[in-house]
Parts: structure tokens; sequence; C-alpha cells
């Protein structure tokens, strides 16, 4: 064997090594996703074989109206927070599902106004004229929420390129109510039948203990 040849099959054999080591250490990954959440985006690291780590940005707006109580509300539900989720595969290369677990912090809101097409309120079956005033209602999840999930995708042991990554969870927290009565609503109809109102309100927000979630998204590894 000359020594040319020699050099020829080190050279090929350091090139595959890299080669190798590079596709082993596909362990960065960025990714859009689309969901409950809104539109996102994230950044993935692979940890090892088994754990791997992600944060990411979602958000969305939307406008809707719902009843609580005796009042009709105009509302916009604004979504909008970071999340720090870290990712466990049992058994990575033998099933691709993983366990997700982790927190949202942000903003989350639903707030609305209440209408009337007929210049009156009716708070707790009392009707009351609106004096042009209006009364405004907010829901607002708590600023830090525990997320857990499971899901596939964002696998540390991945090959570099294009991938498809799939999440369904909770994140756990009910929104607290604040109810904004002007004054003269409020003497109108009375104290005990505005605090009936926002109880109906808070009710109404007491179905919301967990925000489901739910989203695909494409993701870029290397």
């Amino acid at each position: 064997m000359t020594s040319k040849f020699k050099r020829s099959v080190v050279l090929i054999a350091f090139a595959a090594g890299i080669a190798s080591t590079a596709q082993a250490q596909s362990r960065n990954e960025i990714y859009g996703s689309a969901g409950t959440e809104g539109l996102g985006i994230g950044y993935g690291y692979g940890i090892n074989k088994n754990f791997g780590a992600r944060v990411e940005v979602n958000g969305f707006s939307y406008s809707r109206g719902f009843n609580a109580g005796d009042l009709h509300y105009n509302a916009n539900i604004r979504l909008v927070h970071a999340s720090l989720l870290g990712d466990f595969f049992p058994a990575p290369s033998i099933v691709p599902i993983r366990l997700t677990a982790g927190v949202l912090i942000g903003g989350d809101q639903l707030s609305g106004d209440a209408t009337s097409s007929q210049g009156t309120y009716s708070i707790n079956g009392v009707t009351v004229p609106t004096d042009g005033e209006t009364i405004h209602a907010k829901l607002k999840f708590p600023t830090v929420r525990p997320y857990v999930g499971i899901g596939f995708g964002h696998n540390p042991n991945g090959k570099a390129g294009l991938s498809m990554a799939f999440d369904a969870g909770v994140a756990i927290g009910k929104p607290s109510v604040s109810f904004d009565v002007p004054a003269s609503i409020a003497n109108a109809a009375g104290s005990q039948n505005v605090a009936a109102e926002e109880q109906n309100l808070q009710s109404k927000a007491n179905k919301l203990p967990v925000y489901p979630i739910v989203k695909v998204s494409l993701t870029y590894r290397w």
C-alpha cells in the first residue's frame, strides 16, 4: 500500500468521522407553531438522548361576545406568553412519544365592555339607565402557570433538517375577575346586585381551571 493511498484512506475516514459527529450532534432546532396558543416561534436544545429543553413565544388576539349573568359583553381575548419547557423521552429509540412539563409566563387575559341597545343595563335582574357610562370586566390568567402535556417531535436524537412536531396539554390556573361598575350605575342598582353580578362573572371564570393547548410545529434541526 503506497503512502499516497494511505493518506487518502485516512482523509476519507477523517471526513466520515466529522460528518458522523456533526449528524450525532444535531442538538439545536428552531421552529414555528400554530394552534390554540395562536402562532409561535421557538428554540430547542437536546441535552442528551432522553432530555431536551425549549423556549418559545406564542400569541394571538381574538374578539367575540359572551353573556355573564344579565349582561352581554363585547370582549377581546389576548394571549401573549413565553414558555419554558422540558421534554423527557422515556424510550426515544423505540417510541417517539415524549412527556413535557414547564411554565407559561405572560399576561393572558379577556377584557370586555357591557353593551346595551336599550340605554339600560340589567344588573342581577334590576334595570338601571346607562347614563352614557360603560361597565368594564376583565378575566386575567395567572402571570405564571404550570404546563403539562405529551407529544412527539423535538427529539434530541433527530437528524438534521426539517421535521414535524405535535403537542397536546394544558396550562393550569383559573383566571381572576375584576368588575368595574361606574358609581352612578352601582348606586342605582345597589351594591348587593353589583356583587351578585360580579359573582356570576367569577362563576363563569371558575369553569376555566385549565387552558387546553394543542399545536403542530415545523422544525429545523442542525
